[in-house]
């Protein structure tokens, strides 16, 4: 297993910088809202979908509550396949506001290829990790696939296994940026693997998400940001456990502040659909945001000026 970054592009290629295919961001500023219903991010997601991205490809055994049930068969399921995906322009800007140019990034629940894709279009060395031999297989196929059509700046790179196991090998301070979209704990399960943290119960989950933060933040460079978009969850009794200040809690017990917070502001999809029902017998309401928690280890301003200049 490399013991560094570096180890895990060196591996013989001579990979030449091009500039990102899309060219300059447009219209995206960092306010705390972040607006993915507007034109300027519309647009900018739909480039990036005709350049050809297959998030879903490698997942298709997952099961969510949103593929259960008639309402899902008839709805959900025809509208967005039932499972999540990560948004392109997200993990652009993203990119762009808090790792330097061509840095490496960790992002140790790598899940499907947007992440790592849009990395390597932009030259970012990207890590992921993930414990689905299907998932690394299929995003392996699409990088392939994009560096073919010289959609890639830099390769992408995406370990098989437990973030828990993996990470512990890597030097301390290896990478540039920590990028990552965690499991909701059980909002969408994606198997029966035992290290898989969408099929344990909240005490293990807990325990096992607190471990791969704290090792996160070790393999992150000191005076450098870590960005963790999460969500909310519930209990079996509807009450909400409390994922954002897990999250919270268990960067800073590792030594990372919370230095930014945002919410993602998500389409409405299908929440005015599934709203009525749901208010009327249980007063929930109809989630459509994410929280992007960005967190700093060491000195902000340090962290700040090892980045390129972006206009606010």
């Amino acid at each position: 297993m490399p013991t560094s970054s570096q180890a895990l592009f060196d591996d013989g290629d001579d990979v030449s910088f091009v500039a990102p295919t899309l060219g300059p961001l447009p219209g995206i500023r960092p306010f705390s809202v972040l607006r993915t219903d507007l034109g300027p991010w519309r647009d900018r997601r739909a480039a990036w979908n005709d350049l050809g991205l297959a998030s879903r490809t490698g997942r298709e055994h997952a099961t969510t509550y949103a593929s259960r049930g008639k309402f899902a068969e008839k709805y959900l399921t025809s509208i967005n396949g039932g499972l999540s995906t990560f948004d392109p322009v997200l993990a652009e800007v993203l990119y762009e506001w808090y790792c330097p140019e061509r840095g490496s990034v960790l992002d140790p629940f790598a899940g499907g290829s947007v992440r790592g894709l849009v990395a390597g279009n932009g030259g970012y060395r990207y890590t992921g990790i993930d414990l689905s031999p299907s998932q690394v297989d299929a995003n392996e196929d699409q990088a392939a696939d994009w560096a073919a059509r010289d959609l890639l700046a830099a390769k992408p790179r995406w370990i098989l296994g437990d973030a828990a196991d993996v990470l512990p090998d890597f030097a301390t301070g290896a990478y540039d940026y920590v990028m990552t979209c965690p499991p909701y704990h059980n909002l969408e399960k994606y198997s029966d693997h035992p290290a898989d943290l969408s099929a344990m119960r909240w005490k293990e989950f807990t325990e096992a998400y607190r471990e791969i933060i704290a090792d996160s933040v070790r393999c992150l460079a000191e005076d450098s940001f870590a960005t963790w978009v999460v969500g909310e969850v519930r209990n079996s009794a509807g009450i909400i456990r409390g994922l954002i200040p897990l999250t919270i809690a268990a960067h800073e017990a590792a030594g990372a502040r919370l230095y930014n917070d945002a919410i993602l502001m998500n389409t409405l999809g299908t929440t005015p659909m599934r709203l009525g029902n749901q208010w009327r017998a249980s007063r929930k309401m109809g989630r459509h945001h994410q929280y992007v928690l960005t967190f700093v280890k060491g000195d902000p301003k340090c962290a700040t000026a090892r980045l390129a200049e972006v206009a606010p």
